[in-house]
C-alpha cells in the first residue's frame, strides 16, 4: 500500500512537470507557430531543469534546515542570491546568444507587414524571475505543511502512548482493588457459611478468568461485561444479611457491542459498601439496559444518614473509573449521582 502511494506521488509529480515544462518552454512558439532560435530551446530547458532542482533543493533542505528552525533571513537571503544567480545565468547567456535579436527576428518575418519589433534596452527575462519566485513560493507552502502534519502527528502519537500507559496503570490498580474487597468478604463468609463460602471462590475463579484473559484489550464484549457485573452481585449476596434487598435487571437481549472492561463494577461495588446495614432495611437496585448505541446503567441504595456517602467514597476503583471515563469515552459520557430523599443514585449513559 505504501509502495502504491509511492508511485502515485512520484505519477503525479512527472504529469505536473510536464504541464508546467510545456508552459515554460514550448507555449508561447508553438502556439503562435514561430521559429525560435535553437539556443532559445537550450537555454528554457537548462533553466527549467534548473528550477526543478532549485523546486526540491528548496522543500527538501532549505525549508527544514533553515526556515522551520527559525533561521528566515538566511532563508530569504540565500533565496535572493540563488534566484539572483539563475536570471544572471539567463541574461548572460541570452547577451551571448543573441537569443532576444532571434527570437524579434522571428516575430517581424511571421508578421512581416503588419507587425515590426524593434529590441531597445536591456530585457530581463520576467518568465524565468517570476516562475523561481512561484516554485519557491509553492514548495516552501508544501514543504511547510507537511512538517506541520508530521509534528502534528507525533504529538497525537505521544499524547496516545501517554493516555495508553495511563489507562493500563488505572486498569492495574482497579484489579487488585476488587480482589481485595471481594477476598475479604469471601474471608468473613467463612466464619457464617462454609458451602456458601465454596460457591461464592467458585464464582469468584471465573471472575479471576475474566479479568485475566478479557481485560487485556481496550474492549471487551457488552454481553461478558454484564455478566461479569451479575456474577459479582450473585457473589454479593452470598454475604448480605436478610435485611438486604437486591434487584438487578439486565437488558432482555444485548447487541454485539464492545465497551471498556470493569467500567460498569465501581459503581455497583459503591453501592454494596454503602448501601448494607446490620440491622436497618437496605435495598439496592441495579439496572442496566441497553437502546441501539446507548447503554444505561441505574445504581441505587439506600441512604443511612449517620453515614452519607458521596461518589468519591469509593476508594481506588471508583475514582479510577471517573478517570477511565474521561480518557476513553471523553464527551461520549453522562455520569450523574448524589442522594435523592433516603437513596443514593448513580446514571451513567454511554455511548458505545
Amino acid at each position: 500500500m505504501f509502495l502504491r502511494k509511492k508511485y502515485i506521488i512520484i505519477f503525479a509529480h512527472i504529469i505536473l512537470w510536464a504541464i508546467l515544462g510545456f508552459i515554460f518552454i514550448a507555449h508561447v512558439p508553438l502556439t503562435i507557430g514561430l521559429n525560435f532560435p535553437k539556443e532559445y530551446w537550450i537555454k528554457q530547458s537548462v533553466m527549467f531543469s534548473l528550477l526543478i532542482g532549485l523546486y526540491y533543493l528548496n522543500g527538501g533542505v532549505l525549508v527544514p534546515r533553515l526556515l522551520y528552525r527559525q533561521k528566515p533571513v538566511k532563508f530569504i537571503l540565500l533565496h535572493l542570491a540563488i534566484i539572483a544567480l539563475l536570471c544572471s545565468g539567463g541574461f548572460i547567456y541570452d547577451g551571448w546568444a543573441h537569443i532576444q535579436e532571434g527570437i524579434v527576428r522571428s516575430i517581424n518575418e511571421k508578421f512581416v507587414g503588419k507587425l515590426q519589433i524593434t529590441l531597445t534596452g536591456i530585457k530581463l527575462d520576467t518568465t524565468l524571475l517570476l516562475t523561481s519566485c512561484l516554485l519557491v513560493g509553492l514548495s516552501t507552502s508544501i514543504s511547510i505543511t507537511r512538517l506541520w502534519q508530521k509534528d502534528l502527528l507525533r504529538s497525537q502519537q505521544l499524547v496516545q502512548k501517554q493516555l495508553d500507559s495511563e489507562l493500563s496503570f488505572l486498569k492495574a490498580q482497579i484489579h487488585p482493588h476488587f480482589f481485595f474487597n471481594t477476598l475479604n468478604n469471601i474471608y468473613a463468609l467463612t466464619f457464617i457459611d462454609v458451602e456458601s463460602s465454596r460457591a461464592s471462590l467458585h464464582k469468584l475463579s471465573r471472575m479471576m478468568r475474566y479479568l485475566l484473559y478479557e481485560t487485556q484489550n481496550d474492549r471487551t464484549s457488552l454481553q461478558r461485561e454484564v455478566d461479569f457485573v451479575k456474577d459479582y452481585i450473585q457473589l454479593m449476596q452470598l454475604r448480605v444479611n436478610g435485611h438486604t434487598t437486591v434487584q438487578f435487571e439486565e437488558p432482555r437481549a444485548i447487541s454485539e457491542k464492545v465497551i471498556a472492561p470493569m467500567i460498569l463494577l465501581p459503581f455497583v461495588e459503591n453501592a454494596f459498601k454503602h448501601g448494607v446495614h446490620a440491622v436497618k432495611e437496605s435495598r439496592i437496585s441495579v439496572k442496566v439496559r441497553q437502546e441501539g448505541d446507548l447503554l444505561t446503567l441505574e445504581v441505587e441504595n439506600t441512604l443511612f444518614a449517620r453515614r452519607g456517602q458521596s461518589i468519591d467514597d469509593g476508594g481506588i476503583g471508583l475514582s479510577n473509573t471517573k478517570r477511565r471515563l474521561d480518557l476513553i469515552y471523553a464527551e461520549h459520557y453522562q455520569l450523574h449521582c448524589g442522594p435523592e430523599q433516603d437513596k443514593y443514585c448513580v446514571r451513567l449513559e454511554l455511548e458505545l
